[in-house]
């Protein structure tokens, strides 16, 4: 069973996979992505791995940026921590 969860978290999918897709399909490193929105490479990387949630402010800055609704990417960022949270 524990192996069965370590695998269920492992494939859950962080609002940050959809940023990466993103900027891959606009051809937008997360380097210059970064550096478009003034963070540091490290805060984006903590977006996209999960590790630091999507607030509200992320979410509207999301939304001019790459052109996604910011009630998107707070639903994105829900789901996740949703089912992050029935793995716990």
């Amino acid at each position: 069973m524990d192996s069965d969860l370590k695998l269920q978290k492992k494939l859950l999918s962080p609002p940050g996979d959809t940023i990466k897709e993103t900027l891959d399909t606009i051809g937008l490193s997360v380097s210059e992505f970064a550096k478009k929105i003034g963070w540091t490479r490290e805060k984006l990387d903590n977006v996209i791995d999960g590790s630091a949630p999507i607030t509200f402010e992320t979410a509207r800055m999301l939304e001019r940026e790459l052109g996604i609704t910011s009630s998107f990417w707070i639903a994105r960022e829900n789901d996740y921590r949703s089912d992050l949270s029935a793995m716990s």
